[in-house]
C-alpha cells in the first residue's frame, strides 16, 4: 500500500476522442461520483473533485463508520473557498481507500474531517 499525499506518482491518463464525445454539448463538465471501500466499508457517493488539494471525510459519516479505535490527529490548518466560507477542519486520519475490479488498488489517503452537510460521504481532490 502507498500513501496517498499528493506528491505520488500520476495515475494513468484517461484519454477520450472524437467518437467519444459524439453527442456530447461542450464544453463537457460533469460530477464524477463513485463507490470506494473506504477502511473496509463500503462508502457510496464519493465526490471526485480533480479541481481540490485535499480529501474530506464528513463528520457524520466518519461517526457511523465507528472508528473508535482510530482517534482523529490534529492538524492546524483552514480551508478556503470550500462552501464558499473558511472552514476548520476536526482533524486528520489515514485510512485505507480501496477500489473495484478491474482497476483495483488499495491507497492510504489521509483525509481531513469537517463538521458541515453534504450531498456526498466524501470528497477526493
Amino acid at each position: 500500500m502507498e500513501i496517498d499525499d499528493k506528491t505520488s506518482v500520476a495515475d494513468p491518463t484517461i484519454q477520450f476522442g472524437p467518437v467519444d464525445t459524439q453527442g456530447v454539448h461542450l464544453p463537457h463538465n460533469d460530477t464524477l461520483v463513485i463507490s470506494a471501500i473506504v477502511a473496509n466499508y463500503t462508502v457510496q457517493h464519493l465526490f471526485v473533485d480533480s479541481g481540490s488539494s485535499v480529501d474530506i471525510l464528513f463528520h457524520m459519516v466518519y461517526q457511523q463508520m465507528e472508528l473508535g479505535d482510530v482517534p482523529l490527529e490534529p492538524v492546524d490548518t483552514s480551508l478556503y473557498g470550500f462552501p464558499g466560507e473558511v472552514v476548520h477542519p476536526l482533524g486528520q486520519i489515514l485510512l485505507s481507500l480501496l477500489g473495484f475490479e478491474p482497476a483495483q488498488r488499495t491507497k492510504i489517503i489521509r483525509f481531513l474531517v469537517v463538521e458541515m452537510s453534504s450531498t456526498y460521504n466524501l470528497i477526493l481532490g
